[in-house]
């Protein structure tokens, strides 16, 4: 009888669980709850919010207006490591991590987990993702190799015959349809609880930016599956104008990737790649900052200090420093 009356006790595991990790912007962040919370559909889902030390008033309004949601307050310590701090507390069998500049425009929560569900061996998906405009965003991506970042580097995106090269998918057909995947940009990855068990949640030396990339690598090679799934459409509130301590740190998380998982060889030859693309754009668009544009001149200083990230040996401690030191004017981890 006590052991049936333990039994009573204890709480029903969720379906879900979503993690939102903010740092300011405010209103953004209220925007993406509220938005999937309407989304949720007929599915139990709990709600787990990590403020990275936010100087606006974020978490304190989040409080006010999602009694729901368990917040969790820390330093900024990084999306994979605060990431890691809420999973932690999370108890669903499936996980969502979920962007605070993300709004949901079509489907449910409830028909992602459903369709999880009926596949076992899918560890994580992720949807199509539009910008605030509505254009397509290039959120299904390869996994990066030197080939495919020089192949970026030398424009090859952007020829229809050569897009196949780079590791951005730019079919916008593919995106219409389900298929599995290599990695998806993690605005929205929807991942099986004991998947990311499986292979011991994000590696937290990515603080930002190539996380996701080096979760799909692990889970690819754990024997689980990727996917994208067309059932849902996300708005994805990217920052706008280039910010150049993001892109230090984007460049700086890709060598990361490199070296933890291409081998010496190949890491030095996926450097050489991304030192060609910024040393190139950087003389694209110098002379054009001259100009005084403004759009000309972010661009240029973007490729300036990434090209500078890529090429200095402590780039990692250089790029966490910028990132943090002008973290409240980002605009977006994305």
């Amino acid at each position: 009888m006590p052991a049936s009356s333990d039994r009573a006790r204890v709480p029903k595991r969720p379906d879900l669980s979503v993690i939102v990790v903010t740092h300011n912007r405010t209103e953004l962040a209220l925007a993406t709850l509220r938005s999937a919370m309407a989304a949720s559909g007929p599915i139990d889902v709990e709600w787990l919010v990590f403020d990275c030390a936010s100087t606006e008033p974020t978490a304190q309004r989040i409080a006010e207006a999602f009694p729901q949601a368990r917040l969790l307050r820390g330093e900024n310590v990084g999306f994979a490591a605060a990431s890691n701090r809420a999973l932690a507390h999370a108890r669903g069998r499936f996980l969502l991590l979920l962007n605070p500049d993300v709004t949901i425009e079509r489907g449910t929560l409830a028909e992602i987990v459903g369709h999880l569900e009926l596949r076992p061996r899918l560890g994580a998906a992720s949807v199509i993702q539009r910008s605030p405009a509505g254009a397509l965003q290039w959120s299904i991506r390869r996994f990066p190799t030197p080939g495919r970042v020089l192949a970026e580097a030398l424009g090859c995106s952007r020829v229809t015959a050569l897009q196949g090269l780079g590791e951005e998918q730019r079919d916008p057909v593919a995106y219409g349809r389900e298929g599995t995947i290599d990695w998806a940009v993690g605005a929205f990855l929807m991942l099986r609880a004991e998947a990311l068990a499986a292979v011991g949640g994000l590696d937290e030396r990515f603080f930002m930016y190539s996380e996701e990339t080096d979760l799909c690598l692990r889970l690819h090679r754990a024997g689980w599956e990727v996917a994208h799934l067309p059932m849902m459409t996300i708005t994805h509130h990217t920052g706008g104008p280039g910010v150049p301590a993001l892109a230090a740190q984007l460049s700086y998380a890709k060598l990361l990737f490199g070296r933890k998982h291409l081998g010496a060889r190949h890491a030095l030859a996926l450097r050489a790649a991304l030192v060609l693309r910024h040393a190139l754009r950087a003389l694209v668009f110098s002379p054009l900052a001259l100009s005084g544009a403004r759009r000309w001149q972010g661009r240029a200083l973007c490729e300036r200090s990434a090209l500078a990230a890529v090429l200095r040996a402590d780039v990692g401690a250089l790029a966490e420093q910028r990132l943090q030191a002008s973290s409240a004017a980002a605009g977006g981890r994305r």
